[in-house]
């Protein structure tokens, strides 16, 4: 089925039958693995006819598993073309690696996840690219940070954990108005909660680790968005400038992970409202952040941008003081006394993880398991806090 066929239908439906097309040799139904690094060819001229024909001659510049993904992801995202890469930061530096220049100025918004602000403080600037970051929640900061050299503006919507949300369609027009290309990754809110592209960014990035594909068993790394700057990054930006090409096996493990990816959005979304929601009844807790809580700062941007879907990571601080203890001393008692929560980093899969960042903010990347349970499970932790060891 194409994409034009699929035009008008549901994202479940899109999601199932975007780039699946069964096997003709065969006739198998699943989409088959192409676990090869490199392809035959009867003829030199079959060869060299291959290149523009068909995208692949070395798997990592293309191969069929990864394409039927990456139609997958631009139906997604309702973008023009898609590139799969080995893992989010994959697709993070062989996009600005591709698109930047010496001398260009890249904007970035305040508190990117961690590895993104390394690849950009560091690496960057020591190729000659200005790199600097504004409070992209105050559109005036915006202006006054763009350069005559900016070439680049990108930010991360939800922030990574800080759930800070950006108006998408007010920056998009910053970036029109200057000139600038405007790159939005947002890894916290995929389909169906924004759709970037349809507010005015270029580019948009995700990690396909996190909830598109659902299951915490792979890596993976996507930018979709207009296919002549899709075209620049998948050659020469990926396959030469890092590499970072996506393994085939991944690639099916991600396809077939993205085919519940509406209904599990949906339960992420009710799961930690539900969470949240209880956080902020709960005398041990100072403060908690929820794009959907009423509370939050840009909360009817959530409802506009967001459709009202706050994603499923809720942040919180602990009060100081509980029963005599420091903040990370508390921390550190809660999350070592759950049992339903893991301790563990990254977000998007069926399990409920816990983490402690280190400006004391707990982080939590709500799972698929009854809100109730997770509740429960929380309920208990709080209730060790006013146990004193002897």
């Amino acid at each position: 089925m194409s994409k034009k066929d699929l035009a008008g239908l549901g994202l479940d439906t899109q999601l199932i039958h975007a780039g699946h097309h069964f096997d003709p040799a065969t006739h198998a139904l699943a989409a088959p693995i192409f676990q090869t690094a490199t392809y035959g060819f009867n003829t030199v001229e079959e060869m060299d006819a291959a290149w523009g024909k068909l995208g692949y001659l070395y798997t990592r510049e293309g191969n069929p598993t990864v394409l039927a993904l990456e139609e997958k992801l631009a139906i997604l995202e309702a973008g023009e073309a898609a590139l799969a890469a080995g893992s989010g930061m994959g697709a993070v530096c062989s996009t600005l690696l591709t698109l930047l220049s010496h001398g260009d100025h890249l904007l970035c918004s305040e508190g990117l996840f961690f590895h993104s602000d390394i690849f950009m403080r560091d690496l960057l600037q020591k190729l000659n690219v200005e790199v600097s970051f504004a409070n992209f929640k105050d559109t005036e900061n915006v202006n006054q940070s763009i350069r005559q050299n900016t070439r680049i503006i990108f930010i991360e919507t939800p922030a990574n954990p800080t759930l800070g949300v950006v108006d998408i369609e007010a920056i998009a027009a910053i970036a029109k108005s200057n000139d600038c290309l405007f790159i939005v990754d947002s890894t916290f809110a995929p389909p169906p909660i924004q759709r970037p592209l349809q507010w005015g960014a270029d580019l948009v990035i995700h990690s396909l680790t996190k909830y598109i594909n659902g299951h915490g068993d792979t890596l993976g790394g996507a930018v979709i968005g207009k296919k002549e700057l899709i075209d620049k990054i998948r050659y020469p930006g990926m396959p030469c400038f890092t590499g970072a090409a996506l393994s085939p096996f991944n690639a099916w493990l991600i396809m077939r992970g993205m085919m519940t990816l509406e209904m599990r959005i949906e339960k992420h979304c009710q799961n930690a409202l539900a969470i949240a929601e209880y956080l902020e009844s709960c005398p041990y807790v100072d403060r908690v952040i929820y794009p959907a809580l009423a509370s939050h700062p840009q909360h009817n941007l959530c409802q506009k941008q967001m459709g009202g879907k706050g994603g499923g990571i809720v942040s919180f601080w602990l009060k100081n003081n509980i029963n005599g203890m420091t903040v990370r001393e508390a921390d550190y008692k809660l999350l070592n006394a759950t049992k339903l929560l893991t301790i563990a980093t990254s977000l998007g899969e069926g399990l409920t993880l816990i983490q402690v960042e280190n400006s004391s903010m707990i982080r939590i990347a709500v799972g698929l398991e009854r809100a109730e349970d997770l509740i429960t499970d929380l309920k208990q932790a709080f209730d060790q806090l006013q146990i004193t060891k002897e």
